[in-house]
């Protein structure tokens, strides 16, 4: 393989794929590989994570305008023009709908397909038996796919199951850098304000909690998104201004996770939540629920990594929390043990197994 087109989506920086498209095609670009990163649409430097200047950038609309069907058609029909003109190696395709516009566009052109699964596909593709039927057709096209868990490999088909890889996420080497704070403080989350993140849950855990003990550490969460005002107000209603803080988007994630005493993912759905493993890698000792497509449990192997808990289920998030914070040995033996866990997704170790298996492929 010496050319590849990689595309996904949007570069939108507080995205989980994005974060590892971004650093995966760093990588090959420093192995001096030529890419290719297409995208969508450009949504402005800002909000968008940084790309060598040595990677191509394609953009196959100019804006995100217009009817969706026509919109659709628009990208593929470029994505196909892009691919006969470049004539590269391999196409890498990330997320749901990039990866069916990849297959679509790529019909009848002798080029080597590989998508990529980031989340679970119950989600991605659709719960029901003709989505999944659909789907594994049209898949049956590609000659490779990375998945993130077994549990979102067991949604396809055997013939693709057969040819495709289980790759973890790779962590920045901050998070593996980051000295852990001797005195640390605070219950910590991270991610977007929106549904799936389930953060609701998560308030109502502290809250029960907090009506036992007025002194429990303070639950601080970062993350921007459409659910602030609803969180907002819920936080107002169950009385805990001064308790629960709403902090936005930060760029020192590292530094705060050094400094704090405990993690707690409250997801109802995720692939391979690049948040648990960050804190993992500095060291933070971690609550996860278990949710699908079984990322967290592909994380957590046992309870010196970590608690597992029962998805969206407000007593044994409660109970975990309770039983951890307050115990300073189980503490620290997840500290250590989620750092020692974390020695398996370290950035060297991931980019290597993926560009042997691009290699395999193309």
């Amino acid at each position: 393989m010496k050319k590849i087109i990689c595309y996904i989506d949007i570069m939108a920086s507080t995205g989980g794929a994005q974060r590892v498209m971004k650093n995966l095609v760093t990588y090959l670009i420093d192995k001096d590989y030529s890419v290719i990163l297409v995208n969508d649409f450009d949504i402005g430097y800002k909000d968008s994570f940084y790309i060598p200047n040595k990677v191509k950038r394609v953009y196959l609309r100019k804006n995100n305008i217009g009817n969706p069907i026509t919109k659709n058609i628009e990208r593929i029909v470029a994505l196909r023009e892009l691919v006969k003109r470049e004539k590269p190696d391999i196409i890498l395709s990330f997320l749901g709908a990039p990866n069916i516009r990849a297959v679509l566009a790529t019909v009848g052109i002798g080029i080597k397909k590989v998508i990529s699964v980031r989340n679970d596909p119950k989600y991605e593709y659709g719960k029901s038996v003709i989505s999944n039927l659909v789907v594994n057709l049209l898949f049956e096209q590609v000659d490779g796919c990375v998945f993130q868990t077994d549990d979102a490999k067991s949604y396809f088909s055997k013939k693709l199951q057969c040819k495709s890889r289980v790759i973890l996420n790779p962590v920045d080497k901050v998070f593996f850098n980051t000295k852990r704070n001797e005195h640390c403080q605070g219950i910590v989350t991270f991610g977007r304000l929106e549904i799936q993140k389930n953060h609701k849950l998560l308030i109502q855990a502290y809250s029960n909690l907090f009506k036992k003990d007025k002194n429990i550490e303070e639950l601080y969460i970062y993350g921007e998104g459409s659910l602030r005002g609803e969180l907002k107000k819920f936080i107002y209603n169950n009385k805990l201004q001064n308790k629960v803080h709403l902090l936005g988007k930060v760029s020192n994630v590292a530094e705060i996770l050094s400094k704090s005493k405990l993690f707690v993912l409250s997801s109802d759905f995720e692939g391979l939540p690049n948040a648990l493993m960050e804190a993992m890698a500095c060291g933070t000792p971690v609550i996860s629920t278990d949710c699908p497509c079984g990322g967290p449990k592909m994380l957590i192997k046992n309870t010196n990594e970590g608690v597992l808990v029962r998805c969206n289920d407000v007593k044994d998030l409660e109970d975990a929390i309770g039983r951890v914070v307050y115990d300073k040995e189980t503490l620290e033996r997840m500290s250590i043990g989620a750092r020692e866990r974390a020695k398996s997704f370290e950035p060297s170790k991931i980019f290597s197994e993926w560009e042997e298996y691009l290699n395999l492929i193309g």
